[in-house]
C-alpha cells in the first residue's frame, strides 16, 4: 500500500503543479467558463449521479442550497448538535434560525426520534451531517423528512465517496453541499460544492452564486435574484482536477489506513469505542474516531497520545453566534457538551504523509502485545492436588 501511496501521491502533484503553471501562462482565468471549473464538474457529476455547482467553500454551497430552497427568515431548520459550528453559519446567514438536535451517541448523526423531538411550528428543514464521512442514519430520516414534508439537505462537507447502499452521498435529499476544505478527503485549500436533482433549484442556485444572473432570450444576462460571489475559481479547480481523475485510487488508500487505524485505535484504552458504522453504509473516512466513556478520560488518553486530537476546539453549544441565536434544550446543550469532551481520534488530511500515523497506531497494539506477555513459570515439583474433593 505504501509505494502506490506515494507513487500516486507524487504524480498528483506534479499534474497540479503542471496545471497551475499552464494557467499562469494561458492567462485564460475566466471563473464563468474555466476550463478547470468545467472539468472539476463534469468529474463530480459522474461520481455523485447529479449536477453539480462548484463554489468558493462548503459553508457558502449549504447557504447556497438552502437559499435556493427558500429557506430565510421566520423558518426553523434543525441541526444536529454534534457539527462544526458553520452548518449552523449557513443557517444563520439566510435569516433562518438554527434548532439542534440530539444524535446516537455511537454514530454522532441524527435519527428520526432526534429530529422529530425539536420541530416546532415553523420548521421547513433538515440538515443531515455526514459526521467525519460516515452516513450512518441518512436513509431513516430521509424518509421521515418525505413523510413530513420537509426539505432535506445533506451536510456533507466530510463526506465525498460516501455511499449509502447503491446510492451516492449527494444524492440522499434534496440538496447537498460538500466541500475542499484542507480538511477534507480532497482538498483545494478552501472550495465547496452544491448538488441537487431539482432542475429548478439548480437553475435558482446556479443564479444566486453569480449576482443573481440569469440568461434571457436575447443573450443577456440579468439579475433576477439576490445573490452574491460565491465562485471556485480556476486556480483552485486546478488544484482539484488531478484529485478528482484519481478519486477511485485516493478512495481505495484512505479506506485501507482507516480500516488499519480502527483495528489499532481502540488500544489507546479499554474505555475507548469506535464510531459505528450501519451495514449499508460506506464512509468516507475523513476522519477515525473513537468516544471514551467520560470527558476526564479522554483528557487522559490526549495527554498520553498527543497524536491524537479532539476535532473541534468547542462544543457546538459553547460558540457565542449559537448559544445567542440557535434554539436547543439544556438536555441537548448537557448531551452536547458531553459528547464533544469524550470523542477523540485522527483526522486523514489529504496529501499527509500516513506512514507515521500508521506507526503510532501500530505501535499501540505491540506496546499492549508486550505489556500482556506473561513471564513463564517454572515447572511444579509434584502435580498439583485435587480441587475441593477432586471436583474442578
Amino acid at each position: 500500500m505504501a509505494t502506490n501511496r506515494h507513487g500516486l501521491q507524487e504524480r498528483i502533484e506534479a499534474r497540479i503543479r503542471e496545471n497551475l503553471l499552464d494557467l499562469v501562462d494561458s492567462k485564460q482565468w475566466n471563473i464563468y467558463r474555466g476550463r478547470f471549473v468545467n472539468a472539476v464538474q463534469a468529474r463530480a457529476e459522474e461520481l455523485l449521479g447529479v449536477p453539480c455547482l462548484t463554489t468558493n467553500a462548503g459553508t457558502a454551497a449549504l447557504e447556497l442550497g438552502l437559499r435556493a430552497h427558500g429557506i430565510g427568515p421566520g423558518d426553523d431548520v434543525v441541526i444536529p448538535s454534534s457539527t462544526f459550528v458553520a452548518t449552523a453559519q449557513a443557517v444563520l446567514l439566510t435569516g433562518a434560525r438554527p434548532v439542534l438536535c440530539d444524535v446516537d451517541d455511537t454514530t454522532f448523526n441524527p435519527e428520526p426520534e432526534h429530529v422529530r423531538a425539536v420541530l416546532t411550528p415553523d420548521t421547513r428543514a433538515v440538515i443531515f451531517v455526514h459526521t467525519f464521512g460516515n452516513p450512518s442514519g441518512a436513509g431513516r430520516v430521509a424518509q421521515f423528512c418525505t413523510e413530513r414534508g420537509l426539505l432535506l439537505l445533506e451536510d456533507a462537507a466530510q463526506a465525498l465517496g460516501a455511499r449509502l447502499g447503491t446510492r451516492a452521498v449527494g444524492s440522499l435529499g434534496d440538496g447537498a453541499a460538500f466541500s475542499f476544505n484542507t480538511s477534507k478527503p480532497l482538498s483545494c485549500g478552501d472550495g465547496g460544492m452544491f448538488t441537487t436533482g431539482d432542475p429548478r433549484v439548480h437553475e435558482r442556485a446556479k443564479a444566486i452564486r453569480h449576482a443573481g444572473l440569469r440568461e434571457v432570450p436575447d443573450g443577456r444576462f440579468l439579475a433576477h435574484e439576490i445573490g452574491g460571489k460565491s465562485l471556485l475559481t480556476e486556480f483552485q479547480a486546478a488544484v482539484l482536477e488531478p484529485q478528482f481523475e484519481a478519486f477511485e485510487e485516493l478512495a481505495q488508500i484512505r479506506t485501507q489506513t482507516a480500516l488499519l487505524l480502527r483495528e489499532h485505535l481502540p488500544r489507546v484504552s479499554p474505555h475507548a469505542r469506535l464510531q459505528h458504522i450501519d451495514h449499508d453504509a460506506l464512509s468516507a473516512w475523513q476522519r477515525v474516531a473513537v468516544t471514551l466513556d467520560t470527558p476526564e478520560r479522554a483528557e487522559q488518553v490526549l495527554a498520553e497520545h498527543p497524536w491524537l486530537e479532539r476535532f473541534y476546539i468547542a462544543a457546538l453549544v459553547d460558540e457565542p453566534v449559537v448559544a445567542r441565536h440557535a434554539l436547543y434544550t439544556e438536555e441537548i446543550a448537557h448531551r452536547c457538551r458531553d459528547l464533544w469532551g469524550r470523542l477523540v481520534g485522527v483526522t486523514l488530511w489529504p496529501f499527509q504523509d500516513l506512514d507515521e500515523l500508521i506507526l503510532q497506531a501500530t505501535n499501540l497494539t505491540e506496546r499492549q502485545d508486550k505489556a500482556t506477555v506473561m513471564p513463564e513459570l517454572p515447572e511444579p515439583s509434584e502435580p498439583p492436588g485435587p480441587v475441593n474433593g477432586g471436583r474442578r
